[in-house]
């Protein structure tokens, strides 16, 4: 696993592989501008790695705004989903919240895509089902 982004909200790295995965660590709560500068930059960087994979690690992320879910659709879910990602993994939140808003969000955007998701507990249960040969 290898660093490569850091922030005060946001640790991003890629784990290299067959298929590469992106992982973003959220810190802390990021008010909306901080939120969308971060998620766009693992954007940037899963398209310059041509990450299959996308893992949220959520745990001490709190509440996002409706606007933001709105903005993150076609901003961030579409991008993966032309990039070719396959599986986006949820480390889920210890925010009611947060739990909620995103699996709404992603149970209204992702179908209709190529994308597979699954929400976990820990971050080393949601990289084995990453790390999983995509079929």
């Amino acid at each position: 696993m290898k660093q490569l982004y850091a922030s005060p909200h946001l640790n991003v790295y890629l784990h290299e592989g067959p298929h590469n995965t992106v992982e973003l660590e959220w810190l802390d709560f990021a008010n909306s501008d901080e939120l969308r500068r971060n998620i766009l930059e693992g954007l940037r960087l899963a398209q310059l790695h041509r990450a299959k994979c996308w893992l949220a690690d959520n745990r001490l992320l709190r509440a996002i705004r409706p606007k933001d879910f709105e903005w993150m659709g076609p901003a961030i879910i579409t991008p993966l989903d032309q990039l070719g990602v396959r599986r986006i993994a949820v480390v889920e939140s210890t925010d009611a919240i947060n739990r909620m808003g995103v699996t709404a969000f992603l149970a209204a955007t992702v179908p209709g895509t190529g994308i597979a998701t699954q929400y976990f507990a820990t971050p080393e249960a949601a990289r084995a089902w990453v790390a999983q040969t995509l079929s």
